[in-house]
């Protein structure tokens, strides 16, 4: 059991944090961190090139590597592969280094005589209670750290800070410990972990001056090895964007199959380690809200809401349609909902009655998908109209029986990681059953869906597996808004185009007419493993995009609605572009895609075994506007590579 306990302030409140009673010591962060390492020119190679770092100068056989103009990572030759511990020093600057160490001297600590280090400055040692090697410095002129001053700040840095580092303390020496750091070296304690109830593990204390930077005291209660040590004796790099540094330590190479977590002080954190094993860790200081799940009225309908706090989707019991997929930054244009929600009033489909709802929903195959239609629909085991009047009389309607039923609830799991949601359901008149684990994790702006159907059949049989992402206004807006779409080809006017320009003509934005409308049907990508589309408007500063695998999704149709469609209960008034993938690229019904086979070479339905369980995959994201180049996901984060 794991418990952290919040001793003055969270991480957010930090910088809020108040100083010791009495004159602070003159004493602004860390200086550098001192390590040896076993292989100088491997260690180099890890912090220049992975992590950006240039190599400043040298002291002796010591080469210093630059984080900023206070802050370097020192690395020493003669590791021998044996030797337990690393790190050899935490050096922390001085603007007046003898002023501290009358101070020190006073407060009855025994630091050494202040002397002129080999790099020309000035400082003295002080070890704390357990031998951990402290050392205060004043940069001096002339030293070669006040000489690099601009210098050797390369834009490659994966940070600029060096925040935090870890000191080892055994358990039964914390209070002497604390009474070091807390009391005579004026560090502010903030935050604490227990490993288990009333056995302390971690306290964190700020360390006087400006950059408010961090000595963890990581305590320890039991048996220390190589790789425990290499783990506590840490450095912490703070970054801005947590993703960013994750795809940027991606793109270099060197490490791999690791993603950003939430930590335990809800933040996102990854770590790595050096060619001796010390670990480096990179935050994110952006709090995270906690995941959770709600049962609410969404326009009026029965939903299952998924809130990691920065975005919100709501998927509804009737039909199971994602009704919303929307941010929650507080700005009203940036937390539109893209998806379409009827200008009339819906009702869950399974209880539709023909005698009371045919008034408003007409008496045409399409009733049923319309009186509950709202959002992202799963289009199944068939994609358009019935195939003959005997299958609407059997009361199948347009897209098949899974957007018609009710769909209920299955397992909630909310945790540190985020929130899961599982809902399914039968459908008795065709023999499937469809289901949906749906993933909202905490600090993204992105939630996945697996998706499974089962033939409850015993024998094979065609289907269409479509996915109906439907938009609407005011994100959706006649020429306007904007499709892109990892696709290569599709066909308009009787003929064959490739993508996007038809008949001279950009099929990327909507069309402009009135009372007019279109389907087209587009080849997806057949090299790549991955798809994709975003659709934008430029009066929004968000876009909605989706990312699924390449392997049972051949097709993407884009189908534009604008005021044509006179039928109830559009009346001439629905306004939508709704983007379509799957297995299929025409809506016009099984036996009609059976009969039509393929098209470019390519099927247009698909098969399922009897009694077999199919799954397919996509990721929902919402993403700051602009044009985009590329979409993929690495280690389950989507990646958007702008133009």
């Amino acid at each position: 059991m794991r418990s952290a306990l919040f001793a003055l302030l969270t991480v957010y409140q930090l910088y809020a944090a108040e100083p010791l009673p009495g004159k602070p010591l003159p004493i602004d962060g860390f200086a550098h961190l001192g390590f040896r390492v076993t292989n100088l020119d491997a260690s180099r190679k890890h912090y220049t090139e992975f992590l950006g770092f240039e190599q400043a100068f040298d002291v002796g056989t010591s080469a210093y590597f630059k984080v900023n103009d206070d802050q370097f990572i020192e690395l020493t030759p003669g590791l021998r592969v044996d030797e337990q511990v690393r790190m050899t020093t935490v050096t922390m600057l001085s603007a007046d280094v003898k002023a501290l160490h009358k101070m020190l001297r006073g407060l009855g600590l025994k630091p050494s005589a202040v002397a002129k280090r080999a790099d020309g400055n000035m400082g003295f040692a002080l070890p704390d209670p357990v031998g951990n090697h402290l050392e205060f410095i004043q940069y001096m002129d002339g030293s070669p750290q006040v000489r690099d001053r601009g210098q050797h700040l390369s834009a490659r840095r994966l940070s600029d800070h060096l925040q935090h580092t870890g000191v080892i303390i055994p358990l039964p020496k914390l209070p002497e410990a604390m009474k070091f750091y807390h009391e005579q070296l004026g560090m502010a304690e903030f935050w604490r972990m227990e490993s288990k109830p009333g056995v302390v593990s971690l306290v964190k204390l700020i360390v006087p001056g400006k950059r408010h930077d961090i000595i963890e005291l990581m305590v320890n209660d039991g048996e220390l090895n190589r790789a425990r040590i290499g783990s506590m004796n840490h450095i912490n790099l703070v970054v801005p964007d947590i993703h960013k540094a994750h795809r940027t330590l991606m793109e270099r190479g060197t490490a791999k199959n690791f993603r950003p977590r939430v930590n335990a002080e809800d933040i996102w954190s990854f770590n790595l380690t050096d060619p001796d094993g010390t670990r480096t860790e990179v935050q994110d200081l952006t709090k995270i809200p906690q995941a959770r799940f709600l049962e609410q009225k969404v326009n009026g309908r029965d939903a299952y809401v998924l809130d990691n706090g920065w975005m919100r989707v709501s998927l509804l019991r009737g039909g199971g349609h994602i009704a919303e997929v929307r941010l929650q930054s507080g700005d009203q244009k940036k937390d539109v909902n893209p998806m379409r929600v009827p200008h009339y009033p819906t009702i869950d489909p399974h209880t539709y009655q023909d005698a009371k709802d045919n008034k408003m929903y007409g008496d045409s195959p399409h009733r049923l998908l319309s009186a509950g239609y709202m959002g992202h629909l799963l289009c199944f085991p068939f994609y358009g109209p019935p195939s003959s009047a005997d299958e609407i009389a059997a009361h199948l309607g347009n897209h098949g029986e899974a957007p018609v039923v009710e769909w209920k609830l299955g397992k909630v799991e909310a945790n540190s990681a985020g929130v899961t949601v599982s809902y399914s359901a039968e459908l008795p008149l065709t023999q499937y059953r469809v289901e949906r684990l749906v993933t909202l994790p905490r600090g993204l702006r992105q939630v996945r869906v697996e998706e499974w159907v089962e033939n409850l059949a015993g024998f094979d049989r065609p289907m269409q597996w479509m996915q109906h992402a439907t938009f609407g206004p005011p994100f959706v807006e006649p020429g306007k808004t904007r499709l892109e779409v990892s696709a290569t080809k599709g066909f308009a006017n009787n003929d064959e185009f490739a993508w996007p320009r038809a008949g001279g003509v950009d099929q990327r934005v909507m069309r402009a007419d009135s009372k007019a409308g279109g389907y087209t049907p587009l080849l997806l990508d057949r090299k790549r493993k991955e798809q994709f589309f975003i659709v934008s408007n430029p009066d929004f500063p968000v876009m909605i995009g989706y990312v699924f695998p390449a392997e049972g999704n051949s097709w993407l149709a884009d189908w534009q609605e604008n005021q044509r469609n006179t039928e109830p209960p559009w009346n001439g008034k629905v306004i939508a572009r709704g983007i379509e993938f799957g297995n299929s690229p025409y809506a016009e019904g099984l036996k009609k895609a059976i009969e039509r086979g393929t098209m470019f070479g390519v099927p247009a339905y698909g098969w399922i075994g009897a009694k077999k369980r199919m799954k397919t995959e996509y990721t929902i994201f919402l993403w700051d506007a602009g044009a985009v180049q590329d979409v993929r996901t690495e280690n389950g984060i989507v990646v958007v590579t702008k133009q």
